[in-house]
C-alpha cells in the first residue's frame, strides 16, 4: 500500500464503510448513505451551491417543473449512493437480490436476443448503472462489456470480469485510451463474433469524446461530439439496439428499465445518437436526482464548451478531469 493510497478516501469508503453498512441491511444502509450525502453537502457549502446551480441550469434547459428544494435534497443524498456503485449487492442471496429490483421491459431484451443477431445494449451514467450490469449477469444474460473496466465494484462483478473461460472472455473486450490500432481492431472482431453467437454487448451512449467513432449530438443544452461506436456497430452488424436505465429507489432498491428494441440503418448513425440522447434527457427529466454525472461532471457542463460552434471538438473526456464525486 502506497502513501498516496493511505491518504485516499477510497480505501476507507470501499473497503471499510461499505462492508460495514452491508450488515445493517439494504434499507438502513441506504438511509446512512443518503444521510452522509446530505451531511457532506451541508458541511461543504460550495458543493451545495454547485448542486443548486447545476439543477437550476438543467431545470431551465429541460423546462422541467422540479421542486427546487426537494430535488436538491434528493440529489445531495444520491451523490454518495452513486459512489457506492453496486457494492451494496454483494452477499445477497438470489431471492433477496432480485427482490430489490423493479424491472420493466425485460421481455424487450429477451425478444431481441431471440432474433439471433445479438443485441447492442446501450447504457449511460445515469443512476446506478453498475447495478444494472450486476442484475444482467445474475439473470444469466450472455453479456460482454465494451467499455473501460470499472473500478471499485462489487466482488461479484470483479469475479465476472476476470472469468477467462469460454470463446469470448471479458478481458478481450475492455477498452483503454491507449489501445493500439491492432488491439482496437481485435475488439471489433470479437464484438462481431459475440453478436453472431447471440450475445448482448453493452456500450455507453452518453460519452463525450474527441476522435474517431464520434457523432455530433446535443445533451442538456450543449452541442458536442459523442462516442458513437454503439451506433456504428448496430448499423454494421444489423444488431437490434436496446437502451437500458437503472435508477435508485427508496430503501436500497432499484428501478431497471429496458426499452423496446430498435434498429440502426447504415447512414442513420447520427440520427440514432440524437434519438438516444433525447431518450436520456427524458430520463433525466423524470429522475433528476439520479443525474449525478450529467449535472456535476465537467465533461457535461458549460466549462467544457468554450463556444457552441466548437463545443464538440473541445469537450473534455469524462475522465480527463474527475468530478469531486468520483
Amino acid at each position: 500500500m502506497t502513501f498516496r493510497h493511505f491518504l485516499s478516501w477510497k480505501p476507507l469508503f470501499y473497503e471499510s464503510l461499505l462492508p460495514l453498512l452491508q450488515r445493517l441491511g439494504p434499507a438502513r444502509a441506504d438511509a446512512v448513505l443518503g444521510g452522509l450525502g446530505r451531511a457532506l453537502a451541508t458541511a461543504w457549502r460550495p458543493r451545495r451551491r454547485e448542486l443548486a446551480e447545476a439543477l437550476g441550469r438543467v431545470r431551465e434547459t429541460l423546462n422541467a417543473e422540479w421542486d427546487r428544494d426537494a430535488t436538491r435534497t434528493a440529489l445531495e443524498e444520491n451523490t454518495v449512493r452513486f459512489l457506492a456503485r453496486d457494492c451494496s449487492l454483494d452477499g445477497a442471496d438470489e431471492a433477496d437480490f432480485f427482490a430489490r429490483f423493479d424491472v420493466l421491459g425485460f421481455e424487450n431484451l429477451q425478444e431481441a436476443l431471440g432474433r439471433g443477431r445479438g443485441v447492442i445494449l446501450v447504457g449511460c451514467h445515469l443512476g446506478n448503472h453498475l447495478s444494472g450490469m450486476h442484475w444482467l449477469y445474475r439473470r444469466g444474460v450472455p453479456l460482454r462489456l465494451l467499455i473501460q473496466r470499472p473500478r471499485h465494484v462489487s466482488r461479484f462483478l470483479q469475479d465476472r470480469f476476470d472469468v477467462a473461460d469460454g470463446p469470448h472472455p471479458q478481458s478481450g473486450f475492455f477498452l483503454r485510451r491507449d489501445l493500439s490500432p491492432e488491439v482496437a481492431s481485435q475488439r471489433i472482431f470479437r464484438t462481431r463474433s459475440a453478436l453472431r453467437d447471440g450475445m448482448a454487448v453493452y456500450l455507453k451512449g452518453d460519452v463525450p469524446w474527441v476522435g474517431a467513432n464520434t457523432r455530433p449530438g446535443r445533451l442538456l443544452g450543449f452541442d458536442r461530439d459523442f462516442q458513437s461506436l454503439w451506433a456504428e456497430l448496430a448499423g454494421l452488424f444489423r444488431a437490434p439496439v436496446v437502451p437500458m436505465f437503472c435508477t435508485h429507489r427508496p430503501g436500497g432498491r432499484f428501478a431497471l428499465t429496458f426499452d423496446p428494441a430498435w434498429t440502426v440503418a447504415r447512414g442513420g448513425e447520427e440520427a440514432a445518437v440524437a434519438r438516444y440522447l433525447a431518450r436520456l434527457e427524458a430520463e433525466i427529466r423524470a429522475h433528476p436526482a439520479d443525474a449525478i454525472a450529467h449535472l456535476l461532471w465537467p465533461c457535461y457542463g458549460p466549462a467544457s464548451t468554450p463556444g457552441q460552434a466548437a463545443a464538440g471538438r473541445h469537450a473534455k473526456r469524462p475522465s480527463a478531469r474527475p468530478a469531486p464525486v468520483v
